[in-house]
């Protein structure tokens, strides 16, 4: 049995998140059902990361086994062929059969798009988080960006209830980058918590805007409580951006 990897683009207004679930359409779901049509027998598939409902990816990889063999290009417009509105794969290869999407990651990145100001062009607002009131001090932000990077407890970046037994993560890097009304975030790490970007972006907002020090960023770095932290942001502006192998 040929063991596939895919690299699948969706937009995630259009889902209620990567993992499957009883109520609601799903990424993994919608895979799934393609890929079981084409295969003739049930296939599951294992992506890299979830996303909850709302966010968006640009590349989020799966794996998955096949009963025959696929040259990649006819599997990659069979799948495209099939998928709902909303989902496209951009890339498929044959993977070593050991070969799993999630645990073969060696770090994952996320970009999330802040469109500031009184006026946000209607195309744009799906996919980014309309701040209204633009009172962000740009080198405060740069410098909260900088105390994320590293190894760190991120328990006050998680949601209360997913919070695992240890919350160690290491970030590679934090960057903002501004232009005009438009502020973007990339940010790359070993592993995420549950809402962990969106927390971030959160804590970033208090701090940039003047309602929290940077001192105080810093404390939550040492393990405090999700209660400690600021706001979970809207998560029209996330994407999880790429993964990361060996090859």
């Amino acid at each position: 049995m040929p063991r596939y990897s895919c690299v699948i683009s969706y937009d995630g207004g259009k889902f209620c998140g990567w993992q499957t679930q009883p109520n609601g359409v799903t990424v993994q779901e919608s895979l799934e059902r393609v890929l079981s049509l084409l295969n003739g027998s049930p296939v599951k598939a294992t992506g890299a990361g979830r996303t909850d409902a709302g966010v968006h990816a640009r590349g989020q990889t799966a794996s998955f086994l096949m009963d025959r063999a696929w040259e990649p290009r006819r599997l990659l417009l069979a799948l495209n062929a099939n998928l709902p509105e909303g989902a496209a794969v951009a890339a498929v290869r044959e993977r070593p059969l050991e070969f799993d999407a999630r645990r073969d990651a060696l770090w994952r990145e996320y970009a999330f798009f802040v469109w500031r100001g009184s006026f946000c062009y209607p195309m744009m607002k799906p996919y980014v988080w309309w701040k209204k009131k633009d009172d962000w001090d740009h080198e405060l932000i740069r410098r909260g960006c900088t105390l994320l990077e590293g190894r760190h407890d991120f328990s006050a970046f998680c949601r209360a209830g997913d919070l695992p037994e240890n919350a160690v993560r290491r970030m590679h890097f934090v960057r903002y980058i501004c232009r005009g009304g438009l502020s973007v975030f990339r940010i790359r790490g070993d592993a995420f918590l549950t809402n962990m970007v969106r927390i971030m972006i959160g804590n970033l907002d208090a701090v940039a805007s003047g309602r929290r020090p940077l001192s105080w960023l810093e404390e939550l770095l040492r393990g405090a409580s999700r209660s400690d932290s600021a706001m979970t942001v809207p998560p029209e502006g996330l994407f999880f951006w790429k993964v990361g192998y060996k090859d």
